[in-house]
Parts: C-alpha cells; structure tokens; sequence
C-alpha cells in the first residue's frame, strides 16, 4: 500500500440526517481517522484558533512596549539569536520564514527608533549585522516579567515531552508546509 487513500469521494458513505457526503480533504491513511478527515479538520480549524489567538498575545506584548506586533518580533528574534553568533537580515529571515525585504524594512523602522543597530560586517563587507541596542534591551527587559506569565499561561496545558514533541512537529509542518504552497502553485488545473 501506498500510504493513500484511494476511497473517491462519491464512495464517502452519506452521513447521518441525509445530509450529502462531504469530499475528503486529505488521502494519506495516517491522517484519516475511520476513514475520514474529521479529525484532520478540526486539527486545522483548532490551528486557525491557536493562531488569532497567538497573534493576539504577541500584540499585546508589543503594544506594552509600544511596537507593532512584526516589529517585537523581529526585535526579540534578533535579541535571541544574536546569543549565538552574529546576526543579518538572511538570518533573520530564514528563522522567521519571511522574506528579506521584509526583515530590511521593519528593521529600518526599529533602527530609526533607536532599537536595533545596523554595522557592515568585518569580513564580508555585502552584509550588515543586526544587534539590539541598550534601549532595545530595555524594553525587552521591561516586558519579560509580563510576556513569562503570559507565555506560561499560554503554554500551561503541555508538559515539557508535549512541548518538546510539539516544537518538533510545528518545524516539520513548516518544512512539509513550503513543499504544499509550491506543490500548489504548480497544480494548474488538474489535481492529479
């Protein structure tokens, strides 16, 4: 067996109250649950959920500090990952799957802001290092006490072999998740 479902959609069997068979929406057998996508949907729908609600969050954090939500963002990640080594719009990027052009534009924003430092790199003169300024830092430091607790809150219902089982999966569904837009764009109009 090839992992995929190769039930047709007319073959659904009618679900209760005559109401006409939905079409399934995925075919892999490890995703369908008695043979249907049900469970599928509603971990889709509980991710849209999860996501308005995490933005929402993450706003909150950057209006306590007085930024828009994309601009905490890139200023925490830069704070973060200039922990382990130096920093650039690519790697900025890469780590928050947005474009560079992106990255440059709201980092301009924060550089002007007095956030984030620009510097051209010592040994490749092409690329500009990142780094969070003093008053950056500040601010961070400032929201730390508020962003643990709510982040706690957020987080409470996982144990650490949720969570870590958790961050694994979501950085796979990122990657298998590149692979579906760009299988997407090339599908036309015929599926198979």
């Amino acid at each position: 067996m090839n992992g995929l479902n190769t039930r047709k959609p007319s073959e659904n069997l009618d679900p209760p109250g005559n109401q006409p068979a939905v079409p399934l929406t995925i075919s892999r057998e490890a995703l369908l649950v008695d043979g249907g996508d049900q469970v599928f949907r509603k971990l889709v729908h509980a991710f849209f959920a999860f996501n308005v609600r995490h933005e929402m969050i993450r706003d909150g954090h950057a209006r306590r500090i007085g930024l828009a939500g994309t601009e905490y963002t890139i200023l925490i990640s830069i704070a973060h990952l200039s922990q382990d080594g130096p920093v650039n719009v690519k790697s900025v990027a890469e780590h928050l799957h947005v474009t560079t052009g992106f990255i440059t534009n709201t980092t301009r924003k924060l550089q002007t802001r007095g956030l984030v430092k620009k510097t051209q790199d010592k040994t490749d003169k092409r690329k500009t290092i990142l780094t969070v300024t003093d008053r950056g830092i500040a601010l961070l430091e400032e929201l730390a006490p508020f962003q643990r607790r709510v982040n706690d809150a957020e987080f409470g219902a996982l144990s650490r072999a949720e969570f870590l089982q958790l961050s694994d999966a979501i950085e796979r569904l990122v990657q298998s998740s590149e692979s579906a837009i760009a299988l997407q764009d090339g599908l036309g109009t015929d599926p198979d």
